[in-house]
């Protein structure tokens, strides 16, 4: 008896330190804690998640795109939850399609059964769910963008997390340019900008007319869109207040064009590698870096990367766990007064929330914030903005102040060409993606 009884003192032990910190112990179960969601084309990580789906209304193959997807959830709770995952059509703006007839009625919702259970040491989550999509139960049946949505069963009124990803019925040619341009800053940086245009060729079964939109996407930053019928983004963010210039021309000889100017051309990313047991070690203590960081003002650093995606490949199952880490911030004694300062970058998703929003210490004069942090390779920026404190969203979202602007930058773009279907009642359909480096 007593050895039963000291085998389940243990087993406690070793999962309360997990979600204590966060939750109060009331003896009843609690909602889990989402700690990350993320998602990539097959087993790759840096790949984009775009899924190539066969459909009435494929003509081709894509150059870009995988024939499945991971979408990885952690959360914290005491025991595996019971979530449910639900998928959602949606327009190019990201708004929910009520089409029904675009969904799968018998593979569009599935329990999330798969758990896996977080490194003995780990103190911020506990499982660890990969789904694949497809799968029998989760079924893409037409093109365009999507979202996997996460309700705890018997309670879906409002999603705990979602992940983005895009589906695309290949039927034309797609090739996207990249050239250099100059805009106006709101703040001290150099004028530097791109020019992106996407060049469609070849179109498959669709008109002049049903081929409406390109959307243009930095890669990995996928709240981030720019849209070429227009200035406005989605997901309630704002890259800036400015004017954006965009062209949409006409089918002539077969090719249509979409073009946008004045895109920032930014800095390429900073570089932060938690990979290391020795610098960064199993610690409820927040792991300070060892240098603060500072304007870079469009400069390269020796940590710099054009790589947005976080890469934990490297990293042991044993190891793959967060890290607290405090960030340090020097203004060099001009701090931003009329916005909020956050950190942008593969922790987050490339979304910044209330949570990564950065404080001003007056007495040190530098910006801090502590948070958890996955082991692993990751990519980040400084960006400033204003905190909607009733949405919770970010507005007039920029990196001039921190990052500036480098012409040099090596940032990887995405386009995606919308048409409408008329199949299944209609629906905005991806027909073709092509991706280009700045040079």
């Amino acid at each position: 008896m007593k050895r039963y009884l000291s085998l389940v003192v243990c087993l406690l032990g070793s999962i309360a330190p997990a979600f204590a910190h966060d939750t109060l112990w009331t003896g009843e179960r609690l909602p889990p804690l989402i700690r990350m969601v993320r998602a990539y084309g097959g087993n790759d990580e840096r790949l984009p998640p775009i899924l190539v789906v066969a459909s009435q209304g494929s003509q081709g193959i894509s150059p870009l795109g995988s024939s499945s997807l991971t979408v990885e959830l952690d959360v914290a709770s005491s025991v595996p939850p019971d979530l449910i995952a639900v998928l959602q059509h949606c327009t190019a703006e990201w708004d929910a399609d009520p089409n029904p007839f675009v969904l799968d009625p018998t593979a569009s919702r599935a329990v999330v059964l798969e758990w896996q259970l977080a490194p003995p040491q780990s103190r911020y989550y506990t499982y660890r769910a990969k789904l694949r999509i497809p799968s029998t139960t989760l079924k893409v049946p037409v093109g365009g963008n999507w979202k996997v949505l996460f309700y705890e069963l018997g309670s879906e009124r409002r999603p705990l997390a979602e992940a983005r990803f895009f589906a695309i019925e290949p039927a034309a040619d797609c090739r996207l340019d990249v050239f250099t341009d100059f805009y106006e800053p709101r703040r001290n940086a150099a004028p530097s900008a791109r020019i992106l245009e996407a060049v469609v060729s070849n179109v498959r079964g669709y008109t002049d007319g049903q081929v409406t939109t390109a959307v243009f996407y930095r890669m990995q930053r996928w709240s981030q869109p720019y849209r070429s019928g227009g200035t406005r983004l989605a997901s309630g963010s704002s890259l800036s207040l400015r004017t954006t210039p965009t062209m949409t021309s006409g089918m002539v000889g077969g090719i249509k064009r979409f073009r946008i100017e004045g895109i920032p051309c930014e800095n390429d990313y900073r570089r932060l590698d938690v990979q290391n047991v020795g610098l960064f070690p199993r610690s409820m203590t927040p792991v300070r870096l060892p240098l603060a960081d500072v304007r870079r003002r469009g400069q390269f650093g020796l940590w710099s990367t054009p790589e947005a995606a976080l890469i934990t490949s490297d990293v042991s199952p044993l190891d793959d766990e967060y890290i607290p880490i405090e960030f340090i911030l020097d203004p060099e004694n001009v701090p931003v007064r009329d916005e909020d300062v956050f950190i942008v970058g593969s922790m987050n998703g490339w979304h910044p929330t209330r949570e990564w929003m950065m404080s001003y210490d007056s007495t040190q004069r530098l910006y801090r914030l502590r948070q958890w942090v996955r082991r692993g390779q990751h990519a980040y920026m400084y960006g400033t903005g204003t905190l909607d404190a009733d949405t919770g969203t970010v507005r007039n979202l920029s990196f001039e102040e921190f990052e500036g602007n480098n012409s040099a930058s090596g940032q990887t773009f995405l386009a995606l060409i919308y048409a409408r279907s008329l199949n299944a009642g209609g629906y905005d359909t991806i027909i073709a993606a092509c991706s280009s480096a700045a040079l």
